[in-house]
């Protein structure tokens, strides 16, 4: 049985508080064999800073038992009040217990309090298992996006 779990916000400011989690999920994505899967080993805390403060609006909450993050969630809102989905990542010895579905309702509600008038999620290739997860909150596949790195 899970000890209590308290979802709670963390700042973009608070990026040390994240960091091990990031880390975590970097790793997971990497593991995933995807294309150009090495564009997640090179998140840190002045890039992730980055990315979220240029956003209209953004918020990440993190999933804590104890003194310690077990997942976290974040996402963001455009100017033209189009939502993203940016991260939802739970460590793999505690998924299956509610938690992500706990901070995704969590991030669904702040988008909807703060007018986000659409959704969306991007699905890292090889992480396709999880498209049943977000179809059970409405989300449709709407296309493919493809990438192309230029070094």
């Amino acid at each position: 049985m899970l000890d209590k779990i308290i979802i709670e916000e963390v700042k973009i400011s608070e990026y040390g508080r994240l960091k091990d989690i990031i880390n975590k999920q970097q790793l997971y994505h990497y593991n995933l064999n995807g294309p150009y899967k090495e564009r997640f080993l090179k998140i840190n805390e002045i890039n992730f800073q980055q990315y979220m403060s240029k956003k209209n609006k953004s918020i990440t909450y993190a999933a804590i038992q104890g003194n310690r993050i077990i997942g976290f969630a974040s996402a963001n809102i455009n100017n033209h009040n189009e939502g993203y989905v940016e991260d939802l990542f739970i460590e793999e010895q505690y998924r299956n217990n509610s938690i992500g579905k706990i901070l995704f309702k969590t991030l669904l509600d702040w988008l909807k309090e703060n007018f986000a008038q659409t959704v969306e999620v991007h699905i890292s290739s090889g992480n396709e298992s999880v498209i049943e997860f977000y179809e059970k909150y409405g989300f449709r596949k709407t296309g493919y996006t493809m990438m192309k790195l230029n070094k």
